[in-house]
Order: C-alpha cells, then sequence, then structure tokens
C-alpha cells in the first residue's frame, strides 16, 4: 500500500490509499475501539490491519489463507519499527479459532463472512466473534448485499430486466494447497447472506444487530444497497 513520492522515495503507508472503508474502520477503531487490542478476522493482506496499526493501534490479523498472510508480513518492511511491532498476524480457520484474551473491537471486513459456505459456516464464524468479543465492545463488517428482483412492466417482455438473487457474478478465490496435498487449486465462491439471514445468524450465536449502513460515509441502510455494513454488539441476557 505504501507508494513513491515525487522524489522518488516512499510515501508513508497511513497516506495512500484512503478508501472509503480503512477511514470508516479507522474512525470506528478511534471512537469504539477503547485503545484496542483489535481483532481482524478474514484479515487478507493486512491492508485494514496495517491501517489501524499506522494509527496507534495494537491488531491481531486472523486469515485462512497461508498467501495472504505472507502477503501482510511483506508490508512489514514498509513501516517503522513502532508500527510493526503493533500488528501480528495468524494463520486459522476463523470458525474454530479460540484465543485466550478477548477484544473491544472485532472486524469481519471486505466481505469476510461471504467466504462461509452456508448459515452453519456463517454461525460458526460469528460464535468466534462472540467468544473473542469483551463486554461492551463492538462487532463491525461489511458484506455485498444480495440484489432483489426487479419487478417488469405489465406491457414489457415478462423475462427482461430481472436481477437474481444472487449477484450476477461469480467471484473466486483460488488458493494452491500445500505440496503433497490432493486437489492442486480449491476455489471459494462467495456467498451473498441477506440482511435477514444475518440477523437471524447474529441473534443465534447471542449477539445483536445495532446500526446498518449501505455506505461507508453513515448512508442508512436500504434493500437495494449494493453494500450491508453491520455493527453488532453482545446480547443482553434475558430477564429472569
Amino acid at each position: 500500500m505504501a507508494g513513491n513520492d515525487a522524489r522518488g522515495g516512499r510515501t508513508p503507508l497511513s497516506l495512500v490509499g484512503q478508501e472509503a472503508d480503512l477511514a470508516f474502520y479507522g474512525r470506528l477503531a478511534a471512537e469504539r475501539g477503547a485503545g484496542g487490542p483489535v481483532l481482524l478476522l478474514g484479515s487478507a493482506t493486512g491492508r485494514i490491519a496495517w491501517e489501524l496499526a499506522e494509527r496507534g493501534l495494537q491488531v491481531v490479523g486472523v486469515d485462512p489463507s497461508e498467501r495472504m498472510i505472507q502477503a501482510a508480513e511483506e508490508r512489514r518492511a514498509q513501516v517503522s519499527p513502532e508500527v510493526s511491532a503493533r500488528a501480528r498476524f495468524q494463520v486459522a480457520d476463523v470458525r474454530g479459532l479460540r484465543l485466550s484474551e478477548t477484544f473491544p473491537l472485532v472486524l469481519a471486513p471486505q466481505h469476510a463472512l461471504g467466504l462461509m459456505a452456508g448459515p452453519e459456516e456463517l454461525e460458526a464464524f460469528l460464535t468466534t466473534v462472540r467468544l473473542h468479543l469483551a463486554p461492551g465492545g463492538t462487532f463491525a463488517f461489511d458484506v455485498l448485499n444480495p440484489q432483489r428482483p426487479v419487478a417488469p412492466d405489465d406491457d414489457a417482455d415478462p423475462t427482461a430486466g430481472l436481477e437474481p438473487q444472487r449477484l450476477p457474478f461469480a467471484f473466486h478465490l483460488r488458493e494452491r494447497t500445500r505440496a503433497g496435498q490432493a486437489g492442486g487449486i480449491r476455489r471459494l465462491r462467495l456467498q451473498h447472506f441477506s440482511p435477514e439471514e444475518l440477523e437471524e445468524a447474529l441473534a443465534a450465536c447471542g449477539l445483536t444487530a445495532r446500526e446498518r449502513y449501505g455506505h461507508f460515509d453513515g448512508k442508512p441502510f436500504d434493500a437495494d444497497d449494493v453494500r450491508h455494513i453491520g455493527i453488532a454488539g453482545l446480547a443482553e441476557p434475558a430477564a429472569s
């Protein structure tokens, strides 16, 4: 994420690629991160993890892909020793991750929930969130929102203009397995969970949905939005 300035030098990591999601998660960490540490489930190449580390937060990034974690580790050469000391990365299946610590802020950015193959895996992911979320803590995620079908005009071709329930592209992540393992390359197809499916899964795992946005600028969520950004917390215990 670091680049070169006009003098041929290296631009500080935090000044490059200030995309909307980086700004959103940075603000969230400042407002609700309680100074860290932050657990980032599905950290991928470390893009968001390193941004938060640049902002002074301790970050634990977890991803099931060794290649992604390797890419995240390669970014250490682009940051100062102080920033480097704030970030650590781990290869692990987030569905079964069990660390000895809890976190005031847990993030699942960049459609990480969409790597779950179905409701059971989604609930396993969210159980990991619940077990690592400190009391009063915040869980935030962003996913692609399934698009609703558009009703055709009465006089129009009834098959024209209809959108599928799932997004029309079939985006795959390819991951080479270790030497000696069968398969060689495996494909992970991204799932698209509806807001209702996500809310049901959150509740089943002891979490409560609190806020929903349709854009990283804080726009209220609408069913037609391409993106669903959610904020949740631990469910309140039932009154006896």
